[in-house]
């Protein structure tokens, strides 16, 4: 009789401790699950919170618009490839250049039905020394139009050494601006000599005033006291 109450109390201590596993392994799993629902929370908002990079974004638009601004000396070819690449209807003709080494080199061209010519100096300092200054008359032996910028002289349009070139007509006009036009972006400012000038789509740069001289005179004697 002693013995049945050690085995109920055996078997009730065995029965006891049930509860608290379950309520650990509640616990725990619970605690697991939570876990996993606040990372991805976490993960959803650390997602939301980077915006995507933006088409507008100033940056990248200075970086796309990247300066084509020819440097050094320019190659008559290369004008004749932007003059292709706009769309002019170009097409060379012969290779030449000048009597005494300037122009170095000068590429004949036909523009349609005009006669063109890209002429190539050495150097800024040759075409100016060549005669081609902004302000210069067109004469005898001038194209109906001539422009100029860096080390390039364009010239458009017929040219006859004994007299000067007519009025051009409206289609050569034309044709003029949209040249000037396509090689703008690439090379200038542009200066030009004709008869009936067309408005060029870069303003040159004025050349700086002269400074002006000091009057002559002796100067003023120190007062007497």
């Amino acid at each position: 009789m002693t013995r049945q109450p050690r085995r109920h109390a055996a078997s009730v201590a065995e029965r006891g401790p049930l509860p608290v596993r379950r309520t650990i392994i509640v616990r725990t799993a619970t605690t697991t699950i939570l876990s996993t629902v606040l990372a991805i929370a976490l993960v959803g908002c650390g997602g939301s919170s980077t915006p995507p990079p933006s088409s507008g974004n100033p940056g990248a638009a200075a970086a796309s618009a990247q300066d084509r601004r020819l440097t050094g000396n320019v190659d008559p070819n290369k004008i004749f490839q932007i003059l292709a690449g706009a769309g002019l209807p170009v097409h060379q003709e012969s290779l030449g250049a000048g009597p005494s080494g300037e122009p170095v080199s000068v590429l004949f061209v036909r523009d349609g039905f005009h006669a063109l010519a890209i002429q190539q100096f050495s150097s800024p300092k040759a075409v100016t020394e060549a005669g081609f200054k902004p302000g210069t008359k067109i004469g005898k032996g001038d194209s109906t139009y001539t422009f100029w910028a860096a080390n390039i002289v364009i010239n458009l349009g017929p040219a006859d050494a004994k007299v000067v070139p007519a009025t051009p007509t409206v289609e050569l006009q034309s044709e003029a601006a949209r040249l000037v036009a396509a090689l703008d972006p690439f090379i200038g400012p542009f200066y030009q000599r004709s008869v009936d000038p067309i408005t060029l789509p870069s303003t040159p740069v004025p050349a700086p005033p002269e400074p002006t001289a000091s009057p002559k005179g002796a100067s003023p004697s120190p007062s007497k006291h």
